[in-house]
């Protein structure tokens, strides 16, 4: 058991199938199906995969999980394996099929006796929503994640991430005076009583991401170090891979390109490899590595990167669509080629305002009215 909590090894079918058994026979508790069509033994199944990172299979056991505990009268325990299938949902970019299942749980009565579980639900689409570009959307499901956990008895982390979800949706619309003052006033306060370092590392994230997008460097380069030292590649791979390729978007957002922004993409590159990256990490690192040539004065270079994450445009959230055509625009104008730079920074302004990033619409539209003017001199 130590093993398997330290995630030193990991649990077989055989074991799982003994687990649920001991589970289902524990003193107290109403006999429960132990096979594998029961809800104990698909719920282990599914958590399994899910460290894995079998998005697919977890999704697929969680359902069915969800399903026998509908059948077994165990309520509560359908209504977190149907949130579990939400998450896997949302990691494998089906942002819509999160959005409805996170509304069910939403208004489902548990959670509306438990306003911990209706929270936890509300982020979950606020995120969900965050991921469609439909950002407005995704500020008011956060400010509902928000009041529900303001009024649940339950400890912090609910609160904590309701307000990473509030202030990541306010900063992608653009409302970023507002997302400041959450993490100043709510957030910073709260990461201070988190003892688990995962969560806090998680919070000091977002906390980063809203400083580097004011303009505040310092700031930006402070809370994502508080970060690093707290998320570690041994107790999650993934997590670790994720940061580190948010903060090296976020550093060349800023303007820098030092060493320490390419340890950050090459840091991202390796450990993806290993856990197995989604089609919108390869093409987040793409676009970084593409920032990172312009940068560095290589704008041959960035536009061939950037050409090959623009092709794939469509799987993206519109507003992260917008920043690659954005930055394609740039390189494209850096090499004189007005006219297809105008193009690119035209359907930039087109995206940014489709998801409701007015701020960003507002930049490209005048950095692609000025490269029109150019192109038809």
């Amino acid at each position: 058991m130590s093993l398997l909590e330290g995630g030193r090894r990991e649990p077989g079918r055989a074991m799982m199938r003994q687990f649920a058994e001991r589970l289902a026979a524990a003193p107290g508790n109403t006999p429960r199906p132990a096979g594998p069509d029961g809800a104990l033994y698909l719920g282990l199944a599914a958590h399994q995969f899910w460290d894995e990172r079998d998005y697919v299979r977890a999704r697929d056991c969680a359902a069915a999980g969800a399903g026998a505990a509908l059948a077994e009268h165990a309520p509560p325990e359908w209504w977190a394996l149907t949130f579990l299938a939400a998450r896997c949902q949302l990691k494998l970019g089906d942002f819509e099929g999160c959005v409805m299942q996170a509304s069910l749980l939403a208004r489902h009565p548990l959670a509306l006796q438990q306003l911990s579980l209706r929270a936890r639900a509300k982020a979950l689409l606020a995120t969900a929503h965050q991921g469609r570009g439909h950002l407005s959307e995704a500020v008011r499901q956060a400010e509902a994640a928000v009041a529900a956990a303001q009024k649940a008895p339950a400890g912090n982390d609910g609160l904590l991430e309701a307000y990473q979800a509030l202030a990541a949706a306010l900063t992608e619309s653009g409302r970023l005076a507002q997302a400041w003052e959450i993490c100043r006033v709510f957030l910073v306060p709260l990461l201070d009583t988190v003892p688990d370092s995962q969560l806090a590392g998680k919070g000091f994230w977002t906390v980063g991401n809203v400083a580097f997008r004011r303009g505040d460097r310092v700031a930006g380069l402070r809370f994502h170090q508080q970060a690093a030292s707290l998320l570690s590649p041994r107790l999650d791979l993934g997590l670790w891979a994720s940061f580190n390729k948010a903060s090296a978007s976020m550093r060349l957002s800023s303007g820098l390109h030092d060493d320490q922004t390419l340890i950050c993409i090459e840091h991202a590159e390796t450990a993806l490899a290993v856990v197995g990256g989604s089609v919108t990490d390869a093409l987040d690192l793409l676009h970084s590595r593409g920032r990172w040539q312009h940068l560095q004065g290589n704008h041959a270079e960035a536009v061939r990167l950037l050409s090959a994450a623009y092709a794939e445009r469509a799987v993206l959230a519109p507003q992260t669509a917008a920043e690659v055509a954005l930055q394609l625009g740039l390189s494209l104008a850096s090499l004189g080629r007005s006219c297809a730079a105008a193009a690119r920074l035209e359907e930039s302004e087109a995206l940014f305002r489709k998801a409701g990033a007015a701020d960003r619409s507002g930049h490209a539209k005048a950095l692609a009215a000025s490269l029109s003017q150019g192109c038809q001199g």
